[in-house]
């Protein structure tokens, strides 16, 4: 998990500082779909478990309880938001 958080914030960095560099550089673009996709696999587990437990426990409590699974979802929206305005931009 914190392979998918580490590579995830790489990924992230690097669209930050040259986003146009997801169209020209076929191993960033690769390194983001990859992570994304584990990001998103690890994201629905997630909130899958807090599902289970959501009478008990609110998201809030959930996400401050779990910072790493919560990081990985928060990464894994920041790069659907980055794809999103590659694409649109």
């Amino acid at each position: 998990m914190l392979v998918v958080l580490a590579v995830q914030l790489l990924c992230l960095s690097a669209f930050a500082f040259s986003p146009d560099s997801l169209d020209h550089n076929k191993w960033l673009s690769a390194a983001i779909a990859f992570s994304l996709l584990f990001g998103l696999i690890l994201s629905l587990g997630f909130f899958g478990t807090w599902n289970q437990f959501r009478d008990d426990v609110s998201l809030w409590t959930f996400l401050n309880t779990n910072p790493v699974e919560s990081a990985v979802a928060i990464a894994a929206a920041g790069e659907v938001l980055a794809i999103l305005l590659v694409r649109l931009g």
